[in-house]
């Protein structure tokens, strides 16, 4: 199992923040590793929707493929899917923080049986990538304070 969990603290209120970050739709606009994003079914923070993403790494682009599982409006929400035989479960999660808001960033990936060995080598190169989609998040959202 590879996972990944990182808080930020922004100076935004919580519902503004959920609206620009759940939406798996505009991953593209925070996640500088995702070129492309949209919904492909179901209504906007429908359990069940689906959503396609093509994901960057070096010359390589992959499409990914996740359904969104589980929505708490204004407090959490949760997809799942499958990344090159990877299966992944990713939750935001939102909360108030004096002024502003906390977010939580949460990754568990298991990858296929064939390559678990190489986990620990496949988490270290993860963890890198998953801060970057982080650090967008916050770059994103600090746009929305300007």
């Amino acid at each position: 199992m590879i996972t990944f969990i990182e808080t930020i603290e922004v100076p935004l209120p919580v519902g503004d923040v959920f609206e620009r970050l759940a939406d798996m739709a505009e991953l593209h606009r925070w996640n500088p590793s995702v070129t492309a994003s949209r919904r492909t079914g179901g209504e906007r923070f429908g359990v069940g929707s689906t959503y396609e993403s093509t994901l960057r790494r070096g010359p390589i682009r992959v499409n990914v493929c996740s359904t969104l599982t589980g929505v708490e409006p204004g407090r959490s929400v949760t997809y799942e899917g499958s990344i090159a035989g990877f299966w992944s479960i990713d939750t935001l999660e939102f909360s108030p923080s004096g002024t502003g808001s906390l977010v939580t960033f949460r990754n568990e990936s298991r990858p296929p049986a064939w390559m678990r060995i190489f986990s620990p080598l496949v988490n270290a190169a993860f963890q890198p990538q998953a801060r970057r989609a982080v650090e967008g998040a916050r770059r994103y959202l600090d746009q929305s304070i300007d």
